[in-house]
């Protein structure tokens, strides 16, 4: 009798059993997504909202002041007011970190990572300077001084690599261009450009390719210098987007000189599409992130 009550009694149990951890494990699915979703939404709500505020204290200042820059880490924003003194402000606390007084107008800002800035002044026409500002004392160092130059010479572009500190600059006047090189021992050279007008350049990380946009005959073109300053062709009627570690960013143009797709062009020499525009954009108004993503900054 024990016997054949042992089996069916053996089979419930086990039945039960089953049932018992199939139902926990429901509910602790349930109450896992009761407790990680709204918190992982909470947090995505909040960098978006976040994200919204910042741009909002920038387009108020740009709506203010004069060369509104944002580090590339979004911590901080550069700004000139009216009496020519560079505020370094704090986009989470919306307070001046640092101040820096400039006695020469101020034609250029682009910021060194998160840490410092370049600041280009005009001491006189034909006459300009380059320094840097400490974000957390404002202080300065001269970097160089061009002197000489065509009375409505004019930063264009500073572009540098954090890897080789090699730094390049480019002055245009209406008609022509001088692209300038400052290495590791703070020497500065003339690269060769051939009576080349340059738009844009921009440097890979690496050092090693310095890419430029030039203008030719009504047409622009995207090439680039290797390190003996030997220039190799990437795209024909393009315009340079970004270069973003050692992958430059190009965009195809229309007749009116607007980008309509970007590509990246790795440093095998492979070109790929990454988006086609929804409509023609200036290619200063587009930027490349770090995740290689296109944004338009209008």
């Amino acid at each position: 009798m024990v016997k054949r009550l042992w089996k069916p009694l053996f089979w419930f149990v086990a039945i039960v059993t089953l049932c018992q951890m199939l139902v926990f494990y429901h509910y602790n699915a349930l109450f896992t997504d009761v407790t990680d979703t709204p918190s992982t939404k909470t947090s995505a709500n909040a960098i978006a909202a976040e994200t919204k505020a910042e741009n909002r204290e920038i387009a108020k200042l740009k709506a203010k002041y004069k060369f509104v820059t944002v580090s590339d880490d979004r911590s901080y924003v550069a700004y000139l007011d009216s009496k020519n003194i560079l505020h370094i402000m704090d986009l989470s606390t919306r307070k001046d970190v640092s101040e820096a007084s400039n006695p020469y107008k101020v034609e250029y800002v682009k910021w060194i990572q998160d840490e410092r800035v370049f600041v280009g002044e005009q001491v006189e026409p034909g006459d300009l300077e380059l320094k840097t500002v400490d974000v957390p004392t404002g202080q300065q160092t001269i970097v160089t001084r061009f002197q000489g130059l065509s009375p409505d010479a004019a930063f264009v572009k500073i572009t540098f690599s954090t890897l080789t500190n090699d730094i390049y600059i480019l002055i245009n006047t209406a008609s022509t261009s001088a692209i300038y090189h400052i290495g590791t021992m703070s020497h500065v050279t003339l690269v060769p450009l051939g009576g080349r007008f340059i738009k844009n350049i921009a440097l890979s990380e690496t050092g090693d390719k310095l890419y430029f946009e030039d203008a030719l005959n009504g047409s622009y073109n995207v090439l680039y210098f290797d390190s003996q300053y030997v220039v190799h062709r990437v795209q024909l009627n393009a315009a340079l987007v970004d270069v973003v570690g050692d992958t430059l960013y190009y965009g195809d143009i229309n007749k009116d000189g607007l980008v309509t797709s970007v590509y990246k062009y790795n440093p095998d020499g492979q070109s790929t599409l990454v988006s086609k525009l929804q409509e023609p954009t200036l290619a200063a108004d587009l930027s490349i992130s770090n995740a290689g993503r296109v944004q338009v900054n209008s």
